[in-house]
């Protein structure tokens, strides 16, 4: 059986926010500010990269002063500041990155981008389509359902009805009632005086909907409670119109319309080179003809779990390789990933290696020959991490490899990409490995104990040793 296909629709206003305000003072020589840009264009393609939708649009807010609810309500984020001038000027260059990406930009007239989602989920979920609304907006939480969850690539949660019941105490359906009661303050809609989200969401759960509460308020605890809810039952109806998202908006978007299709290159190099994006002009650029090229990051701390993580890319195509040690330290976990990366080659050839450690990149630079005359390969115990050391030697003897270090965290793309896949597979095989034992445990009948300490998590490296350049890097690690 074939998988459901898969469509994200990506809250592209809650994504410049978050961009903009993550990312601070950067700009191009010239002055113009980028920063939101430069955000919103990494955290696109980080959810590109680890999401690998089939299906995706980008859907924008129109001027909050020309939607619906703006008539309603006039009130109705209206204590929202006026978007930064640094901000607006950021906006043409975005939808511009957007069209070059060749991802399908949408919005409606009237509409917000919720409604816009809404629509869309609904639709295509009907349809057998898998939905994911890629969004940190809680208010969307309410259209999750049979084929449709949400995703805040931010907290790297994803939320479904299960989750919904957790956040707001009723299922999705109900969360624009419990919003009516308690009202929202990030977009001003009032609610109930003297309401809160817990006492709402208990009071819709006891009587089934807001309607429900507002017929018996008699039954209501609490004296003030009961003459809130009399006084100000129209603007709670008010309230949850405002919160309740629209699944009419006119749309004509197929789900062909939303398939995913490769960048504008001819388009796109350009505009990151005029934006003086260069790292993230890298990640559309592929390698040189004939070249592999590997990059390569581990993650993990002294005697505690470790992962790798690789990525091989070659002409246009590209392999992710990760993997999990229950006991590594970073430095091992750093040569455990360059050898892997080189174990996936089916043929000997140029390649070029890309890894953050010092200690990876200027010991096969500058050690090994060193190591290799003095006998350190071979003399047992001579050398740290030998092993792998041996291994690497076996490797590139086989490659014509060039090995070259980038700064780590730096926003590098593809440095990045790895040192999350080498943080998830720490993670996922920390988890597996202690159930297993946990597993064990039972098999043998051992009591649980609640004196043990907590697993360790594993966790980055600290900062690189600024090696002199003639130095080993062994004599000062060991």
């Amino acid at each position: 059986m074939n998988a459901a296909p898969q469509l994200y629709l990506l809250d592209g206003s809650s994504y410049i926010y978050r961009a903009y305000y993550g990312v601070r003072d950067l700009a191009t020589a010239a002055g113009m500010p980028t920063n939101a840009v430069f955000g919103f264009t990494r955290m696109l393609l980080a959810l590109l990269q680890d999401h690998r939708p089939d299906h995706l649009a980008v859907i924008f807010d129109p001027p909050r002063e020309e939607t619906f609810r703006r008539e309603l309500y006039p009130d109705y984020k209206a204590h929202r500041d006026a978007m930064p001038e640094e901000l607006a000027v950021q906006l043409p260059h975005i939808r511009r990155i957007v069209e070059a990406l060749n991802i399908p930009a949408l919005e409606a007239p009237g509409f917000e981008a919720d409604d816009v989602i809404a629509t869309l989920a609904r639709r295509f979920a009907a349809e057998g389509v898998r939905v994911t609304a890629v969004t940190g907006d809680k208010d969307l939480l309410q259209i999750v359902g049979d084929g449709v969850d949400l995703l805040d690539t931010m907290n790297d949660r994803r939320s479904g009805v299960q989750e919904v019941l957790d956040r707001f105490g009723v299922p999705p359906e109900l969360v624009p009632d419990v919003l009516g009661l308690a009202g929202d303050a990030a977009d001003n809609i009032p609610g109930v005086p003297g309401i809160g989200e817990k006492t709402a969401a208990a009071l819709v759960r006891r009587f089934g909907s807001l309607e429900g509460v507002l017929r018996w308020t008699g039954l209501v605890s609490g004296r003030k409670t009961r003459e809130n809810l009399n006084a100000h039952a129209d603007r709670a109806r008010l309230s949850r119109i405002l919160a309740t998202v629209r699944y009419d908006v006119p749309l004509a978007a197929s789900l062909a319309d939303l398939a995913r299709r490769p960048p504008d290159l001819k388009v796109l190099l350009p505009l990151l080179r005029e934006l003086e994006f260069g790292a993230l002009e890298t990640a559309f650029t592929p390698p040189p003809p004939g070249v592999v090229e590997i990059y390569c990051d581990g993650s993990g701390r002294d005697a505690g779990p470790g992962g790798y993580g690789v990525i091989l890319r070659y002409g246009e195509a590209e392999k992710e390789l990760s993997g999990f040690e229950p006991a590594a330290t970073s430095q091992r976990m750093e040569l455990t990933a360059a050898i892997r990366g080189l174990e996936a080659l089916q043929r000997p050839g140029r390649v070029h290696v890309y890894s953050d450690s010092q200690y990876l990149v200027r010991g096969m630079n500058e050690w090994l020959a060193g190591w290799r005359r003095a006998g350190r390969l071979e003399s047992p115990d001579a050398l740290k991490n030998q092993d792998l050391w041996r291994r690497l030697a076996e490797l590139s003897a086989q490659h014509r490899i060039a090995w070259e270090w980038v700064r780590g965290h730096d926003g590098h793309v593809f440095n990045e990409r790895c040192d999350r896949l080498a943080r998830r597979a720490a993670e996922v095989g920390l988890r597996a490995e202690n159930e297993r034992l946990a597993a064990e445990e039972r098999r043998e009948g051992t009591p649980e104990r609640d004196d043990l300490p907590p697993p360790v998590a594993p966790a980055a490296g600290g900062e690189e040793i600024p090696y002199e350049a003639d130095a080993d890097g062994q004599l000062l690690l060991c």
